[in-house]
């Protein structure tokens, strides 16, 4: 019995061995191929950045025909910082001096630009003084204001406000004329604002 013992832990500890090799090597080539496809994944397309300078040529011919413009370079979105696209093609305008996207919007599947989404970002930044001092005006010292302009063409932008009022304080006559005073006197067209109170999850909102 001792003999069969001894020739049968040289099996078993060959068997284990050849085990834990094949898991090792397996675990070595698995992080080559995911790091090679990692770095893979960081180089851009040249196909696809072709495909997308084809595309803002045509798109610019149509939408902007008047337009002087160069081609600067291909952004490449590694980190998805956009979420709208994985290429854009970079313009500038050489009239204005000013850049903007062209892409394939990954969900429509449509070519556009985002100068409308600049144009409202810009506009925003600039009557958001203005609107903060109304707001502390007419309800008091705030918690907190947020303007957001949306980075989705046809989207709109959407005001945050949180007072420290209790509810039963703001009525629908002051929630009203904050709607007034951005439509028509900061010419605002759409909107999504919304009023937080203090002590209640509630809120005013509206969409215009």
């Amino acid at each position: 019995m001792v003999n069969i013992r001894n020739k049968a832990w040289p099996k078993t500890f060959v068997i284990v061995t050849g085990i834990f090799l094949f898991l090792v090597v397996g675990l070595v080539v698995g992080a080559f191929w995911t790091f090679g496809e990692f770095k893979e994944s960081l180089i851009p397309d040249e196909q696809e950045e072709e495909k997308i300078i084809d595309q803002a040529e045509q798109y610019l011919v149509t939408k902007y025909p008047n337009m002087e413009y160069e081609i600067s370079y291909v952004l490449y979105d590694i980190g998805e910082n956009y979420g709208n696209f994985d290429y854009a093609a970079v313009i500038l305008n050489t009239e204005t001096q000013k850049s903007f996207m062209v892409y394939e919007n990954r969900f429509t599947k449509k070519v556009e630009d985002d100068i409308s989404i600049q144009e409202a970002t810009e506009f925003i930044e600039e009557v958001t003084p203005k609107v903060k001092s109304y707001i502390n005006k007419k309800f008091g010292e705030t918690q907190g204001i947020a303007f957001t302009p949306t980075d989705d063409i046809g989207g709109i932008p959407s005001l945050n406000v949180s007072l420290y009022n209790k509810k039963e304080e703001i009525n629908e006559e002051m929630f009203l004329s904050l709607i007034d005073f951005l439509q028509h006197e900061l010419n605002i067209e759409h909107a999504s604002v919304n009023i937080m109170y203090d002590n209640d999850a509630e809120t005013w909102s509206k969409e215009f």
